[in-house]
């Protein structure tokens, strides 16, 4: 058939290349290096192994795939202390991990096993978030108290007390004011902490034989009267890996260039289109891709244009986010444009397209129409 082999190779470069304009899913991770362990993303400056991560800024961003489990999870820390993963975000820095909840259990009035333990961020680029997380304490007779420092030279302590005369007369679902549980909050740059319970026994242990305390991300945990029951019931229950932490991160041994100076040899924020801007939370910076931008800052070329046009087609929530409202969107480098179609004009948002008239006139044009039908020309003639 003339001109089927031309038609065909048509077709399958159409298959093989995608059309121009639709998004697809960028590698978050240094090139050559694995972009997940289990199914959790591992964005640069992180990385499994030093030679996937920024290292040389702080050595905590290497972290470590554990193939024990299936899947396998990522866990970061030392030798002396070393969590599970669960998140990590670039656009908030933050990453939120697993860490193991701090008991004290009773078999007497008087004998006990204990686990209370805590963390030396200082060398780390971590620190818990004062905002996401909240310091809570769980039990009937118990005071729990955290202890730190806010920076080398500030000690912190803080704590709650929690009581019940018994399992019965707590409420699932109450929140933790005091009875069954209770909490507090923490500050912010708490570079070293540890939970303290205030006690060596329990009156008690007979109905609630352990007691808990922990730094929990807010919302996470809600009160249940199981979790007064039992040997390390609620650990056993709900928290076998550890409670939520949401810690902020930085690139801590430095900060934003000034203004008309040049960015120093280490300087984090190396791709086009991204900006600098100060932690969350204690010292150091965050490297942001800028409006119109997507992608990992911390890559060259990492930072590439949003699509606007595409992702307005992909999904309708887009809709509202990128506005274009009866006109047509097509996306331009860092921004998009909505253009008016013919009979339409800027409705001065830029977002959105009206009528070239308005109401007033649409009225007025209306009523010559009307009229039309009853003008007539005659042409007169003497005789």
């Amino acid at each position: 058939m003339p001109g089927a082999p031309t038609a065909l190779l048509a077709f399958i470069v159409c298959i093989s290349f995608p059309a121009a304009g639709a998004s697809s899913e960028r590698s978050m991770s240094l090139p050559g290096c694995a972009d997940k362990c289990g199914d959790v993303p591992i964005p640069y400056p992180f990385g499994i192994g030093g030679h996937c991560a920024t290292t040389r800024l702080n050595s905590y961003f290497n972290l470590t795939c554990d193939g024990t489990f299936d899947p396998p999870r990522p866990m970061v820390g030392d030798r002396e202390a070393i969590v599970e993963v669960a998140s990590i975000s670039l656009e908030h820095g933050e990453m939120r991990v697993l860490s193991p909840v701090n008991h004290i259990c009773f078999t007497s009035n008087s004998t006990s096993t204990k686990l209370a333990d805590g963390y030396d961020l200082q060398p780390t680029p971590f620190i818990p978030s004062p905002s996401r997380n909240r310091f809570t304490v769980i039990g009937c007779n118990t005071l729990g108290l955290i202890t730190g420092y806010k920076d080398t030279a500030s000690q912190y302590v803080a704590g709650c007390y929690s009581y019940c005369d018994g399992v019965n007369n707590t409420s699932d679902g109450a929140p933790c004011a005091g009875m069954g549980c209770c909490e507090a909050a923490i500050p912010a740059n708490l570079t070293t902490f540890g939970v303290v319970f205030q006690m060596n026994q329990s009156k008690v242990w007979d109905f609630n034989p352990c007691f808990y305390a922990m730094v929990a991300e807010v919302g996470w945990y809600n009160f249940r009267q199981q979790d007064l029951v039992g040997s390390l019931g609620f650990i056993n229950d709900r928290a076998q890996r550890g409670a939520p932490i949401v810690a902020d991160w930085a690139i801590k041994n430095g900060s934003c260039p000034e203004e008309g100076k040049d960015a120093p040899s280490d300087y984090a924020c190396i791709s086009a289109n991204s900006y600098c801007k100060a932690a969350n939370n204690g010292p150091g910076y965050l490297c942001q891709c800028s409006k119109g931008y997507e992608g990992n800052p911390y890559l060259l070329n990492g930072c590439q244009d949003t699509n606007e046009f595409a992702l307005r087609k992909q999904d309708p929530k887009y809709e509202d986010l990128y506005p274009c409202r009866k006109g047509a969107c097509h996306n331009i480098p860092g921004s998009y444009l909505c253009k008016c179609k013919p009979g339409k004009r800027s409705d001065s948002t830029n977002f959105g397209c009206r009528s070239l008239h308005s109401p007033a006139d649409k009225m007025v044009i209306g009523k010559h129409n009307l009229c039309k039908p009853f003008i007539s020309v005659h042409a007169f003639t003497s005789i």
